[in-house]
């Protein structure tokens, strides 16, 4: 037997509420019918209140959610369709920067980008969110450019300033190894053009 859709609640559904202890919701998935009952819980720290404490550390975002976990996002945001809220599309897009693979963290950023153009009231958290995506792409640039609008406006923002300090590791890192490659790519060539000079003399003698 197939699929039996259990409703997800929507953002207005009081059993959506954050849990007290632990900060996070939880949805119910589906259930076959055939099985015995499985309801998937997705701890959704997807639902980020305004203040800066309720904002994830970077390493939030390389735990990835279980593929069953980011397949309940994903149904409930199709299921809203053109209508979709902007609490729907924000947990879909944050499930997906979470995601190990570049084509989901891409897709995250881009519902990011258009939540950041169309619900001015959710820019602040767009742009932390947009920086971490943009991280984990290894897009420095953009994630320090996103992060530094951020730390303009909460210049103590915690997790922005950890963030902070994780890219300018990475691009010290990757500024590093490009040195390292161009000398090495430098030597090589000093040294065949030492071995050109000396067998071009050799046939002139």
């Amino acid at each position: 037997m197939g699929l039996s859709p259990v409703i997800l609640p929507t953002t207005n559904d009081p059993s959506l509420h954050t849990h007290p202890h632990t900060g996070f919701a939880t949805h119910l998935a589906y259930e076959r019918e055939d099985t015995v009952v499985k309801n998937y819980l997705v701890f959704a720290s997807f639902l980020v209140a305004m203040s800066s404490d309720n904002l994830p550390y970077a390493a939030d975002a390389e735990s990835p959610l279980k593929e069953a976990e980011l397949e309940v996002l994903r149904r409930q945001y199709d299921r809203e369709g053109q209508y979709v809220s902007v609490q729907t599309k924000f947990n879909y897009a944050w499930g997906l920067i979470k995601s190990d693979k570049a084509t989901d963290q891409r897709y995250g950023i881009k519902l990011l980008t258009e939540i950041f153009r169309d619900a001015p009231e959710r820019r602040r958290e767009c742009l932390y969110y947009l920086a971490l995506g943009n991280y984990k792409l290894g897009n420095y640039a953009e994630a320090r450019r996103y992060n530094d609008l951020l730390l303009e406006k909460e210049n103590k923002n915690m997790q922005a300033m950890s963030l902070k300090g994780l890219i300018e590791d990475r691009v010290a890192k990757e500024g590093m190894l490009g040195v390292a490659i161009l000398s090495g790519v430098v030597i090589a060539a000093g040294v065949m053009g030492s071995f050109l000079y000396k067998g071009l003399t050799k046939r002139s003698l």
